[in-house]
């Protein structure tokens, strides 16, 4: 899948969109306007987490939106991946209002960990995200708010970034979890190498929604996730986390030909579920108890997996 390399200007009211969406988008608002504004790679887990104290920690009225915000989608290039890797761990991990610490009294970070945690994270964006040979089965993508952040889709630098989520094509399984990207692209693979050869060619340029709903059992089917939501500490309370969902939902409903956007968030984050329940529309799907989520161990550092109970979110888009 190749996104437009065009920029459209598109206006937010409420929670809705009106415009065209391509590879960048313009967020204008107005006081009129509420702004929806080989080193080891990481676990299965990653994926979901969501820093949104930025907007749930004040008002409508204090959360003022700024005047404009880009959107643009970024290339997985190598700089671009390191870029995002190094903004994840100094405005998620290192500075989320949720502590993501092994060790909550123990958040001292030398530029050793800090280096350390930033190649970790870099290597599980290359293989989600990352430029590879041959095709990506599943399509995933990385947006980044921010003005004058990218260079013909290059994250070049990180000077004016204010936030960045990614949206993945997942397989949803309703009696288990959204899969992994290895589990769910296993799980494609396996459902069109069982045919025989007639039918394997008719289902070589198939869609993943096609074959997750005419190959895969009833309960599993091809869903459109939101995760790694995370703003700037300068930039909170702005709108921005609101501006990227809302990008993030117009490029899964216009360029992926998805309908809902899925996520999941820990139960005890209720900074994010106000955000996502209360502000945007989401709907629990189902809880999910003691999943495996990450946390920082600031003294190897290394992310170590823990315990969590979890819940998927819902919306329609």
């Amino acid at each position: 899948m190749k996104m437009n390399a065009s920029i459209v200007t598109a206006t937010i009211v409420g929670n809705t969109l009106f415009g065209m969406v391509t590879n960048t988008w313009a967020f204008q608002a107005s006081p009129l306007l509420t702004t929806i504004s080989q080193r080891p790679l990481l676990s299965p887990a990653y994926m979901f987490f969501a820093d949104t104290a930025d907007d749930t920690t004040a008002t409508e009225s204090t959360a003022t939106p700024k005047s404009s915000v880009n959107v643009q989608v970024i290339q997985g290039s190598e700089a671009s991946i390191d870029n995002a890797a190094k903004f994840m761990v100094d405005a998620f991990w290192l500075q989320s209002p949720q502590q993501l610490f092994i060790d909550a009294s123990d958040t001292d970070v030398s530029d050793a960990v800090k280096s350390t945690l930033i190649n970790t994270q870099a290597d599980d964006l290359q293989s989600k995200y990352g430029e590879r040979m041959g095709s990506r089965k599943l399509d995933a993508l990385i947006l980044v708010a921010g003005d004058g952040i990218a260079d013909r889709g290059e994250l070049l630098t990180l000077d004016n970034v204010q936030g960045l989520v990614t949206i993945e094509i997942r397989l949803l399984d309703s009696e288990k979890d959204l899969l992994s990207a290895k589990e769910s692209e296993f799980k494609l693979t396996q459902a069109v190498a069982s045919l025989g050869p007639k039918q394997r060619r008719e289902y070589k340029d198939a869609s993943v929604i096609d074959i997750a709903n005419q190959l895969l059992p009833v309960d599993v089917k091809a869903v459109c996730s939101l995760s790694n939501l995370c703003v700037s500490p300068s930039a909170r309370r702005q709108g921005i986390a609101r501006t990227l969902c809302a990008a993030a939902e117009a490029v899964a409903k216009n360029e992926l030909g998805f309908d809902d956007m899925y996520l999941r968030v820990e139960k005890a984050n209720d900074a994010a579920k106000r955000l996502y329940e209360d502000k945007l529309g989401y709907e629990n799907v189902f809880d999910i108890d003691n999943a495996s989520v990450l946390r920082v161990d600031a003294k190897s550092g290394s992310f170590q997996e823990v315990e969590s109970d979890i819940v998927v979110l819902k919306k329609k888009i």
